[in-house]
This record gives C-alpha cells, structure tokens and sequence, in this order.
C-alpha cells in the first residue's frame, strides 16, 4: 500500500504520517508540501531519511507538478491535509482559501482519476456545519447536520466537500471525508487558539479572545486521540462506502467550549 499525504508538513498532516508509519511500517509514505508558513521540514525531520518515505515540495494548485508526482508514485489512496485553515487570514484574504482549499482539491482528484487511484480521503472540517447557540449545550453537529459555514475558510471548505461528493457521483471516483473537530498539539502553528494563549501566557502578552469570552466550536481533540479515526479510513479503500463523510470529535462531544474563562487560570 502507498499513501500520498499532501499537506503532510503540517500540524495534523505530520500527526497522522508518524501515526500511520509507526503502526504500517510495512507502507510507502509520499509526503507533498508547499511549506508555507505552517509547514516545515524540521516537523517530518525524523522520517525523512526512512526508506519508505519519500517528499516532494509542491503546490497542490500545480497541475502539471502533481500529474509528475503521482506518474512517478502511482499511489494507492491519496488523504489531502493541504488547506489554509485560519479563519481570520480568510476573512483579510480570501481569494488564496479558494485556491488551495478548492482549485487544489480539483487537481488532486483529476489526477487520482487519471492515474486510477483507489481512494480520495479530503479532511474536511466541522466548521462547515456553522454555529452552535452557546444556550443549547445538548446539541451536537452529525453526518446529518446541514452545510451552513460562517467564514470565507469554512465556505471554502464546504463547497471542498461538495466538489468531492460531486466528482464521486459525476466520475466515480472513489471518495471518503471526515470532518474533525478542533485540533491541538505537537506542531501546531501559534496562531491557533491554544498555542497562541499558551505562548502570549509565557510572554506576557494580551490573551485575545472573541466576544465575551465565549468561542463558539466543540472542544479540541489531540491529534493523538483523533489521529487513529483518520487512520481508519484511508487504511483500506473497502474500510467507508463510496461517499461517506464522517464527523470526528473529542470523547466528551461537547458542543463548544468557552475558551475566555479557561485562560486565566493558566496564566
């Protein structure tokens, strides 16, 4: 079996290739990475010399790059980790979220069709299903939930998702997405919620938060717990059905977290 990871630099991307590579050492790992700001080669520096990992430094946007990429590899299932994924940096500059998170997606699964791969996994997001009311702490987002995203990064995610299903039902391809709740842990890029505390905490600088002090989302899940969910389905093409989109969220399944009143406790 040979996996194709793009966005595999990254925070989460890097989590699940030292997870699949600990568990199926048996696997060819190929890693492909634009390294913008939230990717760095220090991150997967303690796999790069493996033999069965291979990297290539590229743009997901570039057709012609990835139709290189996958001629040389031919890989079996291809999971897309690749995105911009910052609500704010979406909402100053919207028009690369729509490159990335939706162009991007379009040229990975036109060359999975053209090189007949077996399985494309998109890691999606929870944000796609929009707000919870901070009043209801019974309600949870489901596979059911309607798309309904509230930022320019969670549309494009959303019409992401669609894309997916529709190159499923237009071409048959072969498609699977999971949708995770918050994540937090090693890797992670400080400007994400509980890196950008934690650090500000330890210089002694502002803890910014929305509102007043409510933060609207579930609770953030460690890679480490939510890592083997998204094992589970690019593992084998026969692990979901054709068009499954699965919700991934913390053991607890709370509904949001109010982020504000937990801070300055730590700090």
């Amino acid at each position: 079996m040979k996996i194709l990871i793009t966005g595999g630099a990254g925070f989460i991307g890097s989590n699940f290739i030292f997870y699949m590579m600990d568990r199926y050492p048996e696997y060819e790992f190929v890693c492909v990475d634009k390294l913008t700001y939230a990717g760095s080669l220090d991150t997967i520096r303690p796999v790069l010399d493996r033999s069965n990992f291979v990297f290539y430094k590229a743009d997901i946007c570039d057709r012609g790059e990835m139709y290189r990429i996958f001629e040389a590899e031919r890989p079996d299932v291809v999971v897309n980790f690749a995105a911009e994924s910052h609500v704010d940096r979406s909402i100053d500059s919207p028009e690369v979220f729509l490159d990335s998170n939706i162009k991007g997606v379009s040229v990975l699964m036109d060359a999975c069709m053209r090189y007949d791969v077996g399985r494309f996994h998109q890691i999606s997001t929870d944000e796609v299903y929009g707000d919870l009311p901070l009043d209801r702490l019974d309600l949870l987002f489901t596979e059911e939930s309607p798309i309904c995203p509230s930022s320019p990064y969670s549309s494009s995610k959303a019409a992401a998702d669609l894309l997916v299903m529709a190159y499923h039902r237009t071409y048959g391809l072969p498609v699977t997405i999971s949708r995770c709740s918050n994540n937090y842990g090693p890797y992670q890029y400080p400007e994400k919620l509980i890196p950008l505390m934690v650090t500000n905490a330890l210089a002694d600088r502002p803890l910014p938060v929305y509102g007043q002090c409510h933060w609207v989302g579930k609770k953030p899940s460690h890679p480490g717990g939510g890592t083997p969910g998204l094992a589970q389905c690019p593992r084998n093409p026969l692990t979901l059905p054709d068009r499954a989109a699965v919700q991934l969220r913390n053991g607890q399944g709370a509904a949001r977290q109010e982020h504000g009143s937990v801070f300055p406790e730590i700090y």
